[in-house]
């Protein structure tokens, strides 16, 4: 290749170089000699693909190599349609065991993309039925069974995507996104209605003209979006329950499909966390065979 080929082929034959160079210390100056570069613009392109997080730069060796967001894209083009058809399986599974309705999504960015959704036997989804292809926005208090895995500047960055600025409403998700950690699945208790209204309520919310109507707003969005407590040991508590969600990993462990169950009733603590070992088992004899 010459130092006058188009910009976008200079980046690709980069990569391509990195990639079959990958386990070897490749420096600014091999790319260069190895590609027919001036010095100028290998560094130039070198810095946005470091930027980007397709390349990483060791400061001590001064090498570069494939970054961690170009790898997890590879795998996610080699991991979600196998996932994913998996997922609809176990989620079909899931709704002959229980009668409830099951859908599974996936995580695109900065959205979560509904691929499958199975209607139940009990008739508690009579009034939600999302279309597969449907989307919502990674942004509290869609998505926890994705947040609660993040990192804390990736939890926080899904907080703030909500445009509510609400130290109660934060605070919730915080203690919330903990717990799920150390359960394994999400409980969440939205009804269908409350789903639609909260995009709205966020909206409104973050645009209230007066501090009272925020404070107001925030009451109602703790109360739409608070969440079942479970930690009675009785077992004979109830709370109403719209979903339980368990988290799908790739192989870099981080969390690229759920299944979710959406009872839309009353339910005991003994009964939700049956349910919630249940859809872990499910989705970890995905993961495995996904390896």
């Amino acid at each position: 290749m010459t130092g006058s080929s188009p910009p976008t082929r200079r980046v690709v034959e980069i990569v391509e170089l990195l990639i079959k160079r990958q386990g070897e210390a490749v420096r600014l100056s091999d790319i260069v000699k190895s590609l027919g570069l001036n010095q100028a613009t290998a560094h130039m392109i070198m810095k946005e693909l470091v930027d980007t997080g397709w390349v990483t730069r060791n400061s001590v060796t001064k090498s570069f190599s494939i970054g961690g967001r170009f790898a997890s894209l590879a795998t996610q083009i080699d991991h979600a349609p196998s996932v994913s058809n998996a997922a609809k399986a176990a989620a079909e599974v899931l709704v002959a065991e229980t009668g409830y309705a099951a859908s599974v999504s996936e995580r695109a960015q900065n959205e979560l993309v509904i691929t499958g959704f199975m209607a139940g036997s009990t008739g508690s989804d009579d009034r939600w039925h999302p279309a597969v292809g449907d989307r919502l926005p990674f942004a509290a208090p869609f998505g926890p069974a994705y947040a609660a895995w993040e990192p804390h500047a990736e939890r926080q960055a899904w907080i703030r995507r909500s445009g509510v600025s609400s130290r109660a409403f934060e605070a919730s998700l915080e203690r919330f996104l903990e717990d799920t950690l150390s359960r394994g699945f999400t409980v969440e208790r939205m009804s269908p209605e409350m789903v639609s209204a909260v995009p709205v309520m966020t909206k409104l919310q973050s645009e209230a003209l007066s501090a009272s109507m925020r404070e107001h707003l925030d009451h109602i969005l703790l109360e739409m979006t608070g969440f079942p407590d479970l930690l009675a040991e009785s077992g004979r508590q109830r709370a109403y329950v719209g979903a339980i969600s368990a988290p799908i990993f790739n192989r870099l462990g981080r969390v690229t499909h759920s299944i979710s169950l959406h009872p839309f009733a009353d339910l005991s603590t003994r009964k939700i966390e049956q349910i919630g070992r249940r859809m872990l088992k499910a989705s970890e004899a995905i993961e495995a065979d996904a390896i």
